[in-house]
């Protein structure tokens, strides 16, 4: 099932994540431990991806035994640094192959004590998302950075390169983990500005719910639905 029909159907969604082993040795209790959580039957499941795609089958291998084996969504995380074009074409046609319909697409940070320039075919997350809509049916969604994303110089060069990436086909939008709800309703308000205001932000006008406790996962409409609430 795609993350966008889940938010559609789902007034308050509950979801984990799951961060695949870089090794062989603890492959067999990360995935017990997944799959125990995904007997709680959440509303989807999030498993990361690590740089340069070292975790890749990994991250794979998960998202699909949870799905077939708890009938659980996933939605697995796909970084673009360190990676050619050929490199996320081959996950992609592994991710289809797996029935993975649903990816977050992130540029990823800089990997510690890497030699030259990590960012060659893609230099932000925004050029991943084209290539993804361009492979296939994915549902896509991304990042999004309520205290301004450590690269950008200013909140607003934040925003409009936030807007890059969702004129660029992403569907929904993961926030950075915050404290403070005062932040995220002034990251709304400054991204509702006429200069900044684009379709996936006006329907998030339509939601009067109050934020009830921060949140880092799924919101709607890049927002839409902001009932959710920690565990």
């Amino acid at each position: 099932m795609k993350i966008t029909s889940i938010f559609e159907k789902e007034e308050i969604t509950v979801s984990f994540e799951v961060f695949p082993p870089k090794t062989t040795t603890n492959y067999e209790a990360v995935e017990k431990a997944a799959l125990g959580v995904a007997a709680l039957k959440p509303s989807y499941m999030s498993v990361t991806y690590g740089a340069g795609g070292s975790t890749r089958g990994y991250t794979i291998k998960i998202a699909e035994k949870i799905q077939k084996e708890q009938q659980v969504t996933t939605i697995a995380h796909l970084t673009c640094v360190g990676a050619t074009k050929a490199d996320i074409h081959a996950a992609l046609g592994q991710m289809k192959e797996a029935g993975i319909e649903n990816i977050l697409a992130l540029r990823g940070d800089r990997p510690k004590d890497f030699e030259g320039d990590p960012y060659v075919d893609y230099h932000h997350a925004s050029e991943l998302v084209e290539t993804i809509r361009e492979y296939g049916d994915f549902c896509v969604g991304g990042a999004c950075y309520p205290e301004g994303h450590p690269d950008a110089a200013t909140k607003k060069e934040d925003i409009l390169n936030l807007k890059k990436k969702v004129d660029a086909g992403c569907e929904f939008l993961t926030t950075q983990m915050f404290f403070d709800n005062n932040i995220f309703y002034n990251f709304l308000y400054k991204a509702r500005e006429p200069e900044f205001w684009f379709p996936s932000f006006r329907e998030s006008c339509r939601s009067q719910e109050p934020i009830r406790l921060p949140m880092q996962y799924g919101f709607p409409d890049v927002m839409y639905r902001s009932g959710s609430a920690v565990l």
